[in-house]
């Protein structure tokens, strides 16, 4: 029986056209069942720190995105720090919230917009004098008081299933004062809230700057001074 050699070559193209497509599906499945996409564990950043507490009478207690503001050269032993966080009432009552840190002399909540009461300078008086002519002798004025500490005593009341933000752009804001230890972006400090009595820690460290950081002065060779480049052997 003679073959035709058109249909021959028919069958021999349509081979070729299904062992290609044969390749490409192996390819496509052993991709997608032997690895795993870069992307697939990507976390986003999330700059702050969260954390939460069971409260005794139902619910949570929640401290969001908590940061230290951030700072070039960190700050030195001794100096102040701004908190930014958010606190949250996950209950049906209200909380009143005490915060404490065991790295700094106090925690204080600051008002900027707060009006200061004002300060009554006392008068001098006259007073009699022991002296011989028995012309009384004014006293000196008593010394002014020392000025209060900035803002008060860290204690926030928050209603049942609210929030308040603590920042600077909102207003009030948490100011570590008296820093015991350096803090830069090495290391963090431990921040105490007392939730009515239940007490959570979470460590702060400095926020992510909102902009990238200046580069230094670009390094340029002294003129007639030769790369450092290993000579071409031919």
């Amino acid at each position: 029986m003679t073959r035709s050699k058109f249909g021959t070559r028919r069958r021999a193209v349509l081979l070729a056209g299904l062992a290609v497509a044969a390749s490409a599906s192996l390819l496509l499945t052993g991709c997608g069942s032997g690895q795993t996409s870069s992307t697939a564990d990507t976390v986003p950043a999330i700059d702050g720190i969260d954390a939460d507490l069971n409260a005794a009478n139902g619910g949570t207690y929640s401290v969001r995105n908590m940061t230290v503001d951030f700072k070039v050269e960190g700050y030195p032993t001794g100096s102040d720090a701004r908190l930014a966080l958010a606190l949250y009432n996950n209950t049906n009552s209200p909380v009143t919230v005490r915060v404490s840190s065991p790295a700094a002399e106090s925690v204080r909540l600051v008002n900027p917009s707060a009006t200061p009461s004002p300060v009554v300078q006392p008068a001098a008086t006259a007073t009699p004098s022991a002296g011989a002519t028995g012309t009384p002798t004014p006293t000196a004025p008593a010394a002014p008081p020392a000025p209060a500490q900035v803002g008060g005593p860290a204690e926030i009341t928050i209603p049942p299933a609210g929030f308040v933000q603590l920042n600077q752009q909102k207003g009030s804001y948490l100011l570590l004062t008296g820093l015991t230890g350096d803090l830069n972006d090495g290391n963090s400090v431990p921040v105490v809230f007392d939730f009515n009595g239940q007490q959570l820690t979470a460590n702060a460290g400095l926020a992510v700057p909102l902009s990238p950081l200046p580069r230094g002065p670009k390094v340029v060779p002294d003129e007639g001074h030769e790369a450092d480049v290993a000579p071409f052997e031919s």
